[in-house]
């Protein structure tokens, strides 16, 4: 029994609980966000000290290894917890990162560029602990939707002899 469907099971075991219903019945979305959620803050807690380090100019510097880290959370989590898939992992590991890589691109690096470097957006939010920049965490959340729309249909798409249970 994968990691997903002991979760699922542990829910509906307490199915006089209306929450754990909920999240039972909505459990691939609730839990793609709650997943999505850690890997920003993976994301964002290495581009914030890379940042400190390399300065706010060199955006572009943090964000690799920012991006690369976080996408590897993201596979891990994604693959075991959300989708539960029993594809080849190596495969599957290579369409996430291309996926993953590609929305990087598009959304993270292009909107931090036009953000940042074209319209000088440059404004900050404070926290108690350090400041993110919120042209970041404006392309992290476009990031998040696309990442789950490519997921979803290109990455864990099921076959049909997958959803109905039948041997490939």
């Amino acid at each position: 029994m994968r990691n997903r469907t002991k979760i699922i099971s542990w829910l509906d075991g307490h199915g006089d609980n209306k929450i754990c219903s909920l999240l039972s019945s909505k459990y691939e979305p609730v839990s793609y966000v709650f997943f999505g959620v850690l890997t920003t803050l993976v994301n964002l807690v290495v581009y914030t000290i890379l940042e400190s380090i390399l300065g706010q100019s060199n955006w572009y510097l943090s964000n690799l290894p920012a991006i690369v880290l976080a996408i590897l959370f993201a596979y891990v989590t994604n693959r075991s917890f959300v989708f539960e898939s029993d594809g080849n992992f190596w495969f599957e590991m290579l369409k996430f990162f291309g996926a993953r890589i590609f929305v990087s691109l598009i959304f993270e690096y292009g909107a931090i560029y036009l953000l940042y470097d074209v319209m000088e957006f440059d404004s900050r939010l404070d926290l108690i602990v350090f400041s993110i920049s919120w042209f970041k965490i404006i392309s992290m959340l476009l990031v998040l939707v696309a990442n789950y729309i490519a997921s979803k249909i290109f990455v864990f798409k099921k076959t049909v002899e997958q959803e109905s249970g039948e041997p490939q």
